[in-house]
């Protein structure tokens, strides 16, 4: 046919296009551009809304803090755990950035697909997510925990292996990049959407005592929670060397 080798020859052209421009958003400072392309493209910290109105996290997008398991088979110097950092950016050494928060997992790994393609690698990827939440206060086994991504704070509840008998369940309150969230886990045990709400990774279940929670209890509370998270970033970062 005539026609053939011009239309290989575009299709070509278009295949080397789409490969520079995905190498170009792979550089850390064009993850930002990528973003605003993928969802919602205001910053994450204006995303934080009132999570007893509207469960928080819009399921099955991926957020800052989610932990990200990464399995190249027939790379495995990129295979590991990272973290999406609070750019919303996923950053795989020696591969480059790509923009994560407001985008599935499913796009996200097709992301990580295509940049390994143009860097002639022949791709066989599976990547996986786990959030990390903390609950701490009058509950059993007060942690922070992986978890699925959709985790409710009532689900969150029952890994801590339930709250103790001095526990103030109708004052349980999500800590949310700094700001404060009212659930009423009394009300959620008898069948209120409330305790249905859906957290985000870095979030901070606290339970109070019958008998109140100040907010001195509450800074120190945030205070032990930073550290604790920090922990676990480094923790995770250690893990890749």
């Amino acid at each position: 046919m005539p026609f053939d080798i011009p239309d290989r020859r575009t299709s070509l052209r278009r295949a080397a296009s789409a490969c520079a421009v995905l190498l170009l958003l792979a550089r850390p400072g064009a993850a930002q551009q990528q973003q605003a392309q993928c969802g919602d493209p205001r910053p994450a910290s204006l995303r934080a809304v009132d999570t007893a109105s509207t469960g928080g996290r819009r399921l099955g997008t991926l957020h800052p803090g989610d932990l990200i398991k990464l399995n190249v088979f027939r790379s495995k110097e990129f295979s590991n755990d990272y973290i999406i950092d609070s750019e919303g950016r996923l950053v795989i050494p020696g591969l480059g950035a790509l923009a994560a928060a407001g985008i599935e997992q499913r796009e996200l790994e097709n992301n990580v697909r295509e940049l390994l393609v143009c860097r002639g690698i022949v791709p066989d990827v599976s990547l996986q997510t786990q959030i990390r939440v903390s609950v701490t206060g009058e509950v059993r086994s007060p942690a922070v925990y992986p978890a699925e991504p959709g985790i409710s704070v009532l689900r969150l509840l029952t890994m801590a292996g339930g709250a103790t008998p001095t526990a103030d369940l109708s004052k349980t309150i999500v800590i949310r990049e700094g700001r404060t969230y009212h659930v009423d886990l009394n009300r959620a045990l008898n069948g209120d959407a409330s305790g249905s709400v859906i957290l985000n990774s870095n979030d901070v279940v606290v339970v109070p005592k019958k008998s109140g929670f100040s907010r001195n209890d509450l800074n120190f509370v945030l205070g032990i929670a930073g550290v604790v998270l920090s922990a676990a970033n480094v923790l995770v970062t250690l893990s890749r060397h």
